[in-house]
């Protein structure tokens, strides 16, 4: 699979989306009001497969740099 971004950015934009998340937990678990709660937990899902997609892509080409390092021996 083609990506276009480096293994890097990739890296740098999962820590960011990371860090989003756990900022935001933390406010959700502040909220006063359901509509607020409701707001961020929408906000949460959302981030939340961000990360997943974004890990699964880290991973991946994690493997495709190790294989093409061991198959330049």
């Amino acid at each position: 699979m083609n990506y276009t971004k480096t293994l890097v950015e990739y890296e740098k934009e999962l820590k960011e989306a990371k860090k989003k998340f756990d900022k935001l937990s933390k406010q959700y678990k502040k909220c006063r009001s359901a509509y607020q709660a409701e707001m961020m937990y929408d906000d949460l899902t959302i981030l939340n497969e961000d990360i997943a997609e974004l890990q699964m892509i880290v991973k991946e080409m994690r493997q495709q740099k190790k294989l093409a390092e061991l198959d330049s021996y």
